[in-house]
């Protein structure tokens, strides 16, 4: 797998965290960022020394740490007070339409497919037809051998 491929796919993952349409998708990036400076941390932690305390590597380390408190501390304010949402947008958009769909009481039972409600939108990316087709034509291979 070569360097490009690595970070393309890397770049797709933090698109579809991102895109996820949680709370926390926005602070998913500056927490990715705590490795690469407790990195830099470990790579400068003999340049700029006073006093046999290396500052490059101590600010590093409390940048990382603060970055993954602040993540945290995010985390458990949603989760108390609104942890809807902490879900994605999709599981939002169907428990809303189940409370619209509760709040009809309508005498008789209605399919969910008969309520006028638009279509839900996946942001999630659609398998590639080519994988399918390819997935179908090595198992009708198989069957031949």
């Amino acid at each position: 797998m070569s360097f490009h491929e690595i970070l393309s796919s890397l770049q797709e993952i933090g698109g579809l965290i991102v895109k996820r349409g949680t709370a926390m998708g926005p602070l998913v990036l500056p927490l990715l960022l705590s490795p690469v400076l407790l990195f830099f941390a470990w790579l400068f932690e003999s340049t700029l020394v006073i006093k046999d305390i290396p500052l490059i590597t101590v600010a590093c380390v409390i940048a990382a740490l603060w970055l993954i408190f602040n993540y945290t501390r995010h985390y458990g304010r949603f989760a108390k007070h609104d942890p809807d949402r902490l879900q994605s947008e999709e599981y939002r958009y169907e428990t809303a339409r189940l409370q619209m769909i509760a709040s009809k009481k309508l005498p008789e039972p209605v399919s969910a497919d008969e309520l006028p409600l638009p279509d839900l939108v996946p942001n999630l990316p659609e398998p590639e037809a080519s994988t399918q087709e390819e997935e179908s034509q090595a198992s009708t291979d198989i069957d031949k051998e």
